[in-house]
């Protein structure tokens, strides 16, 4: 879908390589900003708790983080350009610093750069031996973005989240070593754990999905229902992840006591601002602050697997 802002704007020939690269990275960075955090440091330190959990030494544990950087680059890549390919009318609204809103690029200009990656992310799965969860992402992404209608988001959004969230962490675990019981404990947990109050992430694009006839829940019951669901997990997070994962651990009972001291200042801050302030830019610094939470909970793994 084009805009109005798009479409009256050209673009002049890059004078050399250079210059087009440097455009692209601007492009990329303004694209990729607002899911950078939850998608890229999370899967890369879950990467680094199964180096640990697996013993690897220096050397490969760097070289583990390095491709699992750019695995999870590439996972989030794609994902951002078929979603805001589709959702240029809504990010006038919500987001007017992203590419399409700023003039920067046409939607069909994002979905050329989609088609041009996803065949590199099929690859590099293959070669990092994660083929099937690449696979299964790709999959995800064209159900819920090019084949899905609008009406669909409210119960297909859930799902795919839940299935994006254990395909990311599956791999992050499989770049290092085969998924076993432990891993597969942690990757479903944490995934069905912090899938809980994602709905949240509709509270601060209300006007948006208003404007494009989406159905979603904020805009359906109100945001008040949203936040006060969103706090209530939140406030639950932290024991639940004490009882599922770090009290099992092997390790001393100062870092579980640590971890989940860590998990609840961060989880209950969330909480408490996100039923205290309620602007746009006030959710959003409050969805980070759950990205963040997130992060931190796989960081746990370090110590504790």
């Amino acid at each position: 879908m084009d805009t109005g802002l798009a479409a009256r704007t050209t673009f002049p020939p890059a004078p050399g390589p250079w210059s087009w690269l440097r455009r692209e990275l601007s492009l990329t960075a303004r694209m990729m900003a607002d899911n950078s955090v939850v998608s890229i440091p999370p899967p890369v330190l879950f990467t680094a708790a199964a180096c640990a959990y697996a013993g690897t030494d220096g050397a490969a544990t760097a070289l583990h983080l390095a491709t699992s950087t750019v695995l999870f680059t590439l996972y989030l890549y794609v994902f951002d350009t078929v979603n805001q390919a589709r959702s240029a009318e809504e990010d006038q609204a919500n987001k007017p610093y992203r590419p399409i809103p700023s003039g920067l690029v046409h939607p069909s200009g994002l979905l050329r750069r989609f088609w041009c990656a996803m065949p590199l992310y099929t690859i590099l799965g293959w070669a990092l031996g994660v083929l099937e969860w690449t696979l299964l992402w790709q999959a995800v992404i064209i159900s819920i973005y090019l084949l899905a209608r609008p009406r669909d988001y409210l119960w297909a959004k859930p799902i795919a989240m839940l299935l994006g969230t254990i395909a990311q962490l599956a791999a992050a675990w499989q770049l290092v070593t085969p998924l076993d019981a432990a891993g597969w404990k942690w990757v479903l947990t944490i995934s069905i754990v912090f899938n809980l109050p994602l709905r949240f992430e509709d509270v601060r694009d209300i006007e948006g999905d208003r404007r494009i006839g989406r159905r979603t829940l904020p805009l359906i019951t109100g945001h008040w229902p949203v936040r006060i669901w969103f706090a209530a997990v939140l406030i639950g997070l932290p024991f639940a992840l004490y009882f599922l994962l770090f009290a099992p651990s092997p390790t001393s009972t100062t870092a579980t006591a640590i971890c989940t001291l860590i998990i609840a200042l961060m989880s209950w801050t969330a909480a408490t601002h996100s039923l205290v302030r309620h602007t746009v830019r006030a959710d959003r610094i409050t969805y980070q602050l759950y990205c963040l939470t997130y992060a931190a909970a796989l960081a746990s793994g370090i110590a504790l697997l």
